[in-house]
């Protein structure tokens, strides 16, 4: 090999989805990857200033190496399956965004083996890119939806190394249908989970439900959470007729004149459709009009693993006003840094006892088994 060149061999463990498929080439890209790569190598390997000799000239951080990446037996899929029975299209469970125009479809695309090569002149720029390339690899992913997996790479033939991921606390748990598993314990922790047995304009007969654990690590600090809030000030009727029908749901019942919003703590909705309450929920900041979710996923094998980007600080102590049809005048805050931390929150999280925030009457329910082991699985492995 080149003094001149550094390679390296990657293994695909989640597809990319790409809103080019149909292109050649249609994988992960160099023209994503390398900016990336030099954003990385800024803060972390040049504490966020670039050498002056390591740069292009005329062009604002970007480091003086060529990327070239080669992949091999790239395999295109649909985003969403045919259901064999009625022919309907089932939805992806993590992936519900735009799906592209009809000539040219964003799909999921794996390829078998992806080789990245690096070529400079500067021997010591390639120096720093074979010391922290397999860093960037385990705190980054790539393509559409990243944050929940998707466009996951690594070294082949490497074990996963979770002290190189900068966060403070790295959790992980086992899966064999990493989509599924993810999609369900997403929801376990931001909006609960509540699966109609069968539909009852005034009393839904449930076949599995669980609170969302921020509602409850939230009644545990003695706050509302946004969600009652919304109903208190814009749906007083129906949160009432609610009341009737769950008699003693603390999710409903439980009253704290310290009130914050949570929930878009896990990635800002500024925009909500509360379709059983004919109505929409915006949320608007002057300040604040997008905010991903701080929670990455990457997912290795058989196992998720995820952590906390502190890039959720910047959105804390931040007022919205809620708007709705029936008007504008709630504001809510998001909780200030000196009283919320999302690593509290999973520490909480691990400490939840499954068998006692979900009703036993859903015990027998796969979800809950699934959960269950999830939770298990949490408690045990920790960075």
């Amino acid at each position: 090999m080149s003094k001149f060149k550094v390679e390296f061999t990657l293994k695909q463990h989640t597809p990319i989805i790409h809103f080019q498929s149909e292109q050649m080439g249609a994988t992960l890209r160099a023209t994503e990857l390398k900016p990336k790569f030099d954003r990385f190598l800024k803060e972390y390997a040049f504490g966020g200033k670039i050498p002056k000799e390591f740069k292009i000239s005329n062009e604002k951080d970007a480091l003086n190496y060529k990327m070239k990446i080669i992949s091999s037996e790239i395999k295109k899929t649909d985003i969403q399956k045919i259901n064999s029975r009625n022919g309907k299209k089932i939805p992806d469970p993590l992936f519900f965004g735009d799906m592209g125009n009809q000539s040219n479809p964003k799909k999921f695309v794996q390829a078998q083996e992806t080789v990245v090569e690096c070529i400079s002149f500067k021997e010591d720029l390639l120096n720093v890119i074979s010391k922290y390339f397999e860093s960037f690899l385990a705190n980054t992913n790539f393509g559409t939806r990243q944050s929940k997996g998707y466009g996951s790479f690594y070294i082949n033939n490497k074990i996963f190394d979770t002290s190189l991921i900068k966060a403070q606390e790295v959790y992980s748990f086992q899966t064999k249908n990493w989509k599924n598993d993810l999609k369900l314990f997403y929801s376990f922790l931001r909006q609960g989970i509540n699966i109609p047995k069968e539909f009852n304009k005034d009393c839904p007969k449930t076949r599995f439900y669980a609170k969302p654990l921020i509602f409850l690590y939230a009644k545990s600090k003695g706050w509302t959470w946004d969600k009652k809030a919304i109903k208190e000030h814009y749906f007083q009727a129906e949160l009432k007729n609610q009341k009737k029908c769950r008699r003693g749901s603390d999710t409903l019942e439980f009253v704290s004149q310290e009130k914050y919003l949570l929930r878009d703590l896990f990635g800002l909705s500024t925009d909500q459709s509360w379709k059983s309450y004919r109505d929409n929920i915006k949320k608007t900041n002057d300040k604040v009009a997008r905010f991903k979710s701080p929670i990455q996923f990457k997912i290795i094998d058989n196992k998720v693993y995820f952590w906390v980007n502190d890039v959720y600080k910047k959105f804390l102590d931040k007022e919205f006003k809620i708007v709705t049809k029936r008007g504008n005048d709630l504001k809510l805050k998001t909780p200030s840094i000196e009283v919320f931390d999302f690593n509290d929150f999973f520490k909480f999280v691990q400490k939840v006892d499954i068998d006692k925030v979900i009703d036993s009457q859903y015990h027998s329910q796969q979800e809950f088994l699934v959960l269950k082991r999830i939770m298990i699985d949490i408690k045990k492995a920790q960075k």
